[in-house]
């Protein structure tokens, strides 16, 4: 059984996790904003709710980070819009736009309630700027342009990361495996690619989806490369994965490794040797 120091020290570290994957994550979406025809206004920040942590975990939450009956900001990305208008960690939300946010928690542990909340925040930032009514202030930001998706860190115990068309999730054993942010970035773009690039969309025949992760690879070096992300991690990430699983990323879906890697070698050159 966990002790409750034991507890607070994993909820910490949970948070901190968080706030890496959404840094990365917005610093992918806006460097390759002019690659997406449909992109949006991105929030810059995470919401959570109470609703989201077990029953056992709701008491520690709270005393942790005060989170109570009203969703609150679990982390600010650096440098976003939504830092610049001054938004901060454990900021709680009563409105967005004079639409109140709603209390609870619920019985039951989901994000029902932190997605009302987000798909509020995307409907007002179509029409910026946004007005957050806090509970000690009220802060106004029009957002940052980007790639459309959600991203998410969630709770997994497999080596796993997907994408659907709208949201980005990877595992929390999938973050740990990442050694570097250039790693977590390859992943993460990877899978962004599926919902952004048109050649990297999810098909419904093997041999198509194949050559969708083999364009997801390729689209996911060019974009971590306009983020800034160090593309030579890409190879040695690959590597460890095909000495954990044999399966190409996670399935029979995605090429064989021999093949994976010889295209990601060979997308990593043209990107490095690239004087653009």
């Amino acid at each position: 059984m966990l002790t409750l120091v034991a507890l607070a020290g994993l909820l910490a570290a949970l948070h901190d996790a968080d706030a890496r994957v959404a840094a990365v994550a917005w610093r992918l979406q806006t460097a390759n904003a002019a690659l997406c025809r449909d992109a949006i206004a991105l929030p810059g920040f995470s919401i959570e709710t109470l609703d989201q942590y077990a029953e056992k975990e709701r008491a520690e939450a709270t005393a942790e980070f005060g989170l109570a009956d009203l969703p609150q900001v679990s982390a600010v990305v650096p440098g976003s819009a939504a830092d610049r208008a001054g938004l901060r960690q454990g900021d709680v939300i009563l409105a967005v736009d004079g639409e109140a946010t709603s209390r609870g928690p619920a019985e039951k542990v989901g994000y029902a309630r932190t997605a009302l909340v987000e798909a509020a925040l995307a409907k007002a930032l179509t029409h910026p700027p946004v007005a957050l009514t806090l509970a000690t202030r009220t802060v106004t930001f029009a957002g940052d342009r980007g790639c459309p998706s959600t991203v998410q860190l969630v709770p997994g115990r497999r080596l796993d990361a997907v994408a659907d068309g709208h949201y980005v999730q990877i595992s929390g054993v999938m973050y740990e495996f990442a050694a570097s942010d250039s790693e977590l970035a390859f992943i993460l773009a990877h899978e962004l690619a599926h919902n952004v690039v048109a050649d990297a969309r999810r098909a419904e025949r093997a041999s198509e989806q194949r050559a969708a992760e083999l364009a997801a690879d390729r689209a996911a070096i060019g974009m971590m490369a306009r983020a800034g992300y160090d593309v030579s991690a890409v190879v040695p990430l690959m590597e460890r994965l095909r000495r954990k699983n044999r399966l190409s990323w996670l399935d029979g879906s995605h090429p064989g490794w021999p093949a994976r890697l010889a295209a990601a070698r060979a997308a990593v050159a043209e990107t490095t040797s690239d004087p653009a």
